[in-house]
């Protein structure tokens, strides 16, 4: 027993390679095995964010609704009556901002499509001309890329692939419309049964961890919730504020698709620090088939209210909710696009400031308990 007692740490090591090393073997196998179970549980990763959305409207809808009904028939309809609100606010809005921009973004992409074989002929002359103005930029090789049977080739190559990603991507789609169904149906679920899921996980929590443990747990899901919640109503005034500015502005100039560019804008703007761009980007293509001069007004305008947006209604609606300082913030947004695309850009800022609360707020106890010593 005693010559066990002194090998038990070698056996250990030896028994822990061996797994290791079965794993390494069987990579593929385990990376398969995980994508599966993920696969699997999409559809309640994506009911409980939608849940998590929805209570936001929610919560807010019951605090009108007799909040201070405990029984009878005005506490029983009241969460039903909130979630069908809270549906038909979100729905409105969809509705609204797709009435109002996509025709006008399909109106305008058909101009450009039909006139990109004249815009090409165009930029060919110019650049001949400018050819024969700047030696410089005579180069062959350039030349020859900007050719029109290479550009046709490209054309050709590119309209192949395009096929097959747009088969991958109509089946990515289809996948993703059912998982948002299910995912609805488990978010109703979720949210006509809060209280009881919540009470639920505290006691399987309280039962299996200590109490220290479920205090550290219960503080970070409160920190969590409040951060999340804070910064997607921020971000969703924040949002509405730029567009309902960039509308005026763009109406008191007469400029082109006013409402529809104030749409775009607003819908956009729900990303943060880059939304701005990638909308601004489509309300200049729209008015570039209508005037350049038009285009060119409208990015100076957009620039301007921007600079207002950014340094005086930000900070002071999303910048406080959610107290992360603004290099964090574009830290934030640039990894989470990296890692998760527009989704990284949305729930990077809220999870970001959350880790950074809990961070100073521990950084905190522990310089004052220095001090004590």
């Amino acid at each position: 027993m005693k010559k066990f007692k002194y090998y038990k740490p070698l056996i250990g090591a030896i028994i822990l390679a061996g797994v290791m090393i079965m794993m390494a073997l069987r990579i593929s196998d385990i990376a398969s095995a995980i994508d599966a179970i993920i696969t699997a549980f999409v559809p309640l990763i994506v009911g409980a964010c939608i849940a998590f959305v929805l209570d936001i409207l929610v919560v807010r809808y019951e605090r009108w609704l007799w909040p201070k009904s405990e029984s009878g028939w005005k506490y029983k309809i009241r969460r039903p009556l909130s979630l069908i609100l809270s549906f038909v606010t979100i729905s409105a809005i969809v509705y609204f901002i797709a009435r109002m921009a996509v025709p006008q973004l399909i109106h305008s992409m058909s101009i450009i499509v039909a006139a990109s074989p004249q815009l090409y002929a165009d930029f060919q002359v110019w650049m001949q001309q400018l050819a024969q103005t700047i030696p410089m930029a005579s180069n062959q090789t350039l030349m020859d890329t900007l050719n029109g049977e290479n550009v046709v080739n490209y054309a050709r190559e590119w309209g192949t692939k395009g096929g097959t990603y747009l088969v991958n991507a109509m089946g990515a789609v289809l996948s993703w419309t059912l998982n948002i169904g299910l995912g609805l149906v488990i978010a109703i679920y979720m949210l006509l049964d809060k209280e009881r899921l919540m009470m639920q996980g505290k006691r399987i929590v309280k039962a299996y961890a200590s109490d220290e443990l479920v205090n550290r747990v219960s503080y970070v899901t409160r920190v969590a919730v409040q951060t999340f919640s804070n910064f997607f109503v921020g971000q969703f005034i924040d949002a509405l504020i730029l567009g309902v500015m960039v509308g005026i502005t763009l109406w008191l100039f007469n400029i082109e698709y006013a409402t529809t560019i104030a749409c775009v804008i607003g819908l956009t703007g729900l990303i943060p620090l880059l939304g701005i761009y990638v909308g601004g980007v489509i309300g200049a293509v729209m008015l570039l088939t209508v005037s350049p001069m038009d285009a060119l007004i409208y990015v100076i305008i957009l620039e301007i209210l921007h600079q207002i947006e950014s340094n005086f209604i930000y900070p002071k609606i999303v910048g406080d909710s959610i107290g992360l300082p603004g290099l964090w913030v574009f830290v934030a947004v640039i990894v989470g696009a990296s890692l998760m695309g527009v989704t990284g850009m949305l729930i990077g800022v809220p999870l970001v400031a959350t880790f950074y609360k809990l961070l100073m707020r521990d950084v905190e106890e522990r310089l004052a308990s220095n001090e004590g010593l």
